[in-house]
């Protein structure tokens, strides 16, 4: 099974929790937001050698974080960082292509992402 694991030079706070998508958070700073993860994604990735190739198969996506965020809110922050790997590891964000999204905490800085290929679809 293919499996790539990578790390983002993100620090996760509250201006990226799924509570500030709640109190209103302003169209234009979200897609700025967007704009600068979805960079630190494909530049973070290139940086480690993560050759640029899409996966076959579905994939299950693990994320390490380093907040104080509870891990329910880090929802926003993960679905930027997913759109980024779209058109580089992955195709799209749909089930056909991701099986299974988990989060837990780390202790090292930064977000820890490992992606890995599943044999089947879970649908």
């Amino acid at each position: 099974m293919k499996e790539i694991e990578f790390t983002l030079p993100i620090k996760v706070n509250s201006k990226l929790s799924l509570n500030s998508i709640y109190g209103g958070l302003h169209w234009g700073t979200r897609r700025k937001q967007s704009q600068k993860i979805h960079e630190i994604v494909r530049l973070s990735m290139k940086s480690q050698n993560v050759a640029q190739k899409m996966f076959e198969k579905p994939v299950n996506i693990a994320f390490k974080w380093h907040s104080k965020l509870d891990l329910d809110n880090h929802g926003y922050i993960a679905k930027l960082i997913i759109d980024g790997l779209k058109g580089y590891i992955i195709r799209d964000d749909t089930g056909k292509y991701i099986n299974s999204i988990t989060h837990e905490y780390q202790k090292d800085k930064g977000v820890r992402v490992k992606i890995q290929e599943t044999e089947t679809m879970n649908n």
